[in-house]
């Protein structure tokens, strides 16, 4: 794509202004993420839901656009419900959500330091992209829009890799939802509906919970067998009566991606008609009267479910209180999403900066060490890319160093509240390539 161009801007390195290339020992540019979590209101445990949206720990792999504020949370005065978690429409009203507060022009200010009485500065863009601060505050404040470098550089790197994610939270009680699935069980004998409409309308009915789950896909194995609607009530009621017994509780999150539209057209309109660093007021005015240039883009949704009866309800976890349950199963089940939206999304994917280089007696490297495990999904099965990140001529380019790596058994355990993870730190990636060194950075392939 064809990007917006201006004057040069030299890098900031420890080697000096006048360097052409710099690898990536020197840092690396993180996307950053803003999370907003949903509660509903009328829902039995909505307290120890808000408690959890307002204590998550922040994914440690993105820059936090609300570090030191509390986190937005999205209120909404209804229930939520289990069988909306797999409903792929729902994300148009945190479409009209998320344009309502402006969260895309809240993201443009973010990036350029806004006020109301000063305008906008690249103080925060050079400094978390390595950018030359006093070139590129002299070619803005020319207003020139053309030139050898590329300002593009700075959009593509850092503010069009700005994110939102918005958490919907759902707390579901085992035993109501069995007691339910139950009722559908004797309504099935009541009403003496086909085996086949039965199998298919509860085979739907999907909640992501195990045992409840299975209750449902055995409405829809039995729908394909020959036999009375009795018999496949009786047998449905057996499997969800035993679901009456389980204690605990799953969490659901409904996690949607939302992405800054950055495009060229973007730029262009904000670097012609409102960027300004002198208090221009008919600038500022215009750019907070501006409601239809600056949008979040919607890139997708994904439903998780982590359930704590099965999962961790053993050790120091079964003595906490629920609001600290609550928090836990929320935080796993967040990082659960996020990887994979990242398996999914490739615009979502992270570097990690490698640590150490591993060797075998000869000192030759046979692997690399990065500070990532099971809270990001690694697996052994997942294979990763290894690449050197430069700036040439003011432009980021990244270079495949090792095209095929594996993470070797065992993965650091490094979710969050792990009792007992050990001296392991970090995991380690198997590789044959010999052209390794610190600094370098390691994304799903």
């Amino acid at each position: 794509m064809k990007k917006l161009s201006f004057l040069c801007m030299a890098l900031v390195v420890a080697m000096g202004a006048m360097a052409q290339e710099i690898t990536s020992t020197t840092g690396y540019h993180r996307s950053t993420l803003y999370i907003m979590p949903v509660v509903h209101s009328q829902d039995s445990f909505a307290s120890e839901i808000l408690f959890a949206a307002e204590n998550l720990p922040f994914p440690d792999r993105y820059n936090n656009m609300a570090k030191g504020q509390a986190a937005k949370v999205i209120r909404l005065d209804d229930k939520s419900s289990y069988k909306q978690i797999k409903d792929t429409t729902r994300h148009r009203k945190y479409d009209e959500l998320l344009a309502k507060d402006a969260m895309a022009k809240e993201i443009v200010k973010y990036w350029f330091n806004f006020t109301p009485e000063q305008g906008f500065n690249t103080e925060r863009l050079t400094t978390e992209g390595m950018y030359d601060a006093s070139e590129l505050k002299k070619e803005l404040a020319q207003g020139t829009m053309a030139g050898v470098i590329n300002l593009a550089d700075a959009g593509d790197e850092l503010i069009g890799k700005t994110f939102i994610l918005v958490n919907d939270i759902s707390y579901i009680n085992h035993a109501e939802r069995a007691a339910y699935a139950s009722a559908v069980c004797d309504l099935i004998s009541e009403v003496g509906k086909s085996m086949q409409s039965v199998g298919e309308d509860l085979s739907k009915t999907q909640t992501g919970i195990g045992l409840l789950d299975a209750a449902f896909s055995l409405a829809g194995a039995a729908s394909s067998l020959a036999g009375s609607v009795a018999e496949l009530a009786g047998d449905l009621t057996k499997a969800t009566n035993e679901l009456l017994d389980i204690k605990g509780f799953a969490v659901c999150e409904a996690t949607f991606l939302y992405q800054l539209d950055w495009s060229e057209e973007v730029q262009n309109t904000f670097y012609s008609k409102y960027y300004n660093e002198d208090a221009n007021a008919a600038k500022i005015q215009a750019f907070l009267a501006d409601n239809s240039t600056f949008k979040m883009k919607y890139i997708g949704m994904m439903p998780t479910t982590t359930n704590n009866a099965t999962a961790f309800n053993a050790g120091e976890y079964s003595k906490m209180d629920q609001s600290n349950q609550i928090l836990i199963t929320c935080t796993r089940t967040m990082d659960d999403a996020i990887n994979t939206l990242q398996s999914r999304f490739p615009e979502f994917r992270v570097y990690t900066p490698i640590t150490d280089i591993i060797t075998n007696t000869k000192n030759k490297p046979i692997g690399v060490r990065a500070d990532i495990g099971m809270k990001e999904g690694v697996t052994a099965k997942k294979k990763y890319v290894i690449r050197e990140m430069v700036f040439k001529n003011g432009k980021t380019e990244y270079k495949d160093v090792v095209k095929n790596a594996k993470a070797e058994s065992p993965v650091w355990d490094n979710r969050y509240a792990v009792e007992n993870s050990g001296e392991q730190k970090g995991t380690i990636f198997k590789t044959a390539k010999g052209n390794l060194y610190k600094g370098l950075l390691l994304i799903e392939k």
